[in-house]
């Protein structure tokens, strides 16, 4: 222990050796080569783990950093005991060149269990070439998935159109026999007519939903939407239902966010529209809309006072085409809800519920300030990462 701390000590002294020169017999050439190359030598160290240092704060997210640092470092020190064994032709600081040595060794062994460590993750590692690869699978993978939906919402739309035209037929015949028949028609057969009308209205309505289900996401062009004037226009076009039940509707001042204004109001409608429909007999809807602004996202919930979902439906009732309850209860298509869930996960939000039967229902749901659709991902998310 003496002798380490009477090293350190002594670190800067020089007296017990003679400068480099004059150990030994050294001819200017000589000298001079050892000298030259030493310098040279530490230059070239001291510019790869600048040129290191420099890739690590311009390439964002390097993969291994801490094996770039250390890698760094290991070169430094390299270097130094090169600059060192230069100085010592002067200056004989061999205490100093020791300890730069034993730096050197640490660092040295740091950087090979480093190397060991993550020599696996290294490997898995890919290629510019199986990024190139890469990158074109998924722009292939994207282009037929583009065509799909293209072939997808066309179908759905010329399905909507021929299923509506043979529809307005049966309605439109059902009436004329109402119409000019009725009279002659028995009770029972008035009754008939009278099933087979709300069922072709059903289907409509239908049609309808499922067409509308399918353009969700189809538009990319995002604007600002003033939300207020959004749920301005949704209570007007509301005001029969809400006049009707007497509802009491408590409105948060919204604020102003980028997206697709048709998805969006589809999104508050269904859901405000839910409120409405189940609520409890002989109860005044109370309905609250918030909104709050949290760091990277807004924070919405719509609040009811009506019959409530028991915990085991709360992820039933995001599906496509499923009702909780009967259609003489309730009416409906079963896709409000599912369609409230497109919207929200196109837009990378979350929605969900906190419900008590008999007590109410809250639905929940995220929009992020930053509105990153699969299409934008595609066309720039996709490219940076894989440069």
């Amino acid at each position: 222990m003496q002798e380490i701390l009477d090293f350190f000590r002594r670190l800067g002294d020089t007296s017990d050796w003679p400068p480099r020169w004059y150990c030994g017999r050294w001819t200017d050439f000589h000298g001079w080569l050892y000298i030259i190359s030493d310098l040279t030598i530490w230059l070239a160290y001291m510019a790869i783990p600048m040129i290191l240092i420099r890739f690590i704060f311009i390439k964002k997210g390097v993969p291994l950093a801490g094996v770039f640092w250390l890698f760094g470092a290991f070169i430094l020190f390299c270097g130094l005991t090169h600059l060192i064994d230069a100085a010592m032709f002067w200056i004989p600081a061999y205490r100093i060149n020791a300890l730069i040595r034993f730096l050197t060794a640490v660092v040295s062994v740091a950087t090979v269990i480093a190397l060991i460590r993550y020599f696996h993750e290294a490997v898995g590692l890919r290629t510019s070439k199986e990024y190139d690869r890469e990158l074109s699978y998924r722009q292939l993978a994207m282009q037929e998935l583009s065509r799909s939906n293209q072939e997808l919402q066309q179908f759905a739309y010329i399905a909507s159109h021929d299923l509506q035209s043979p529809l307005k037929t049966i309605t439109g015949y059902l009436s004329l026999l109402e119409a000019n028949h009725g009279n002659h028609l028995d009770e029972e057969a008035l009754r008939i007519i009278g099933k087979s009308t709300a069922a072709a209205d059903r289907m409509r309505n239908l049609i309808n939903d499922l067409l509308d289900f399918s353009r969700i996401g189809s538009d990319v062009a995002l604007t600002q939407i003033d939300l207020n004037e959004l749920m301005a226009e949704i209570l007007e076009e509301q005001q029969g239902e809400i006049q009707a039940t007497g509802a009491v509707i408590h409105l948060d001042l919204l604020p102003t966010i980028r997206g697709h204004r048709t998805d969006l109001k589809q999104l508050f409608q269904n859901l405000l529209s839910n409120a409405l429909k189940y609520r409890k007999p002989d109860v005044t809807p109370t309905i609250a809309i918030r909104a709050t602004e949290e760091k990277h996202q807004y924070r919405f919930s719509i609040s009811d006072n009506g019959i409530g979902i028991e915990q085991q439906y709360f992820d039933r009732v995001f599906q496509i085409f499923q009702r909780l309850h009967g259609r003489k209860e309730y009416s409906g298509t079963g896709i409000g809800l599912a369609t409230c869930k497109k919207v929200v996960d196109i837009y990378g939000g979350q929605i969900w519920i906190d419900s008590t039967v008999g007590v109410g229902s809250t639905f929940s749901f995220t929009i992020p300030k930053q509105i990153r659709t699969l299409h934008h991902y595609t066309h720039s998310d996709l490219i940076n990462n894989l440069n």
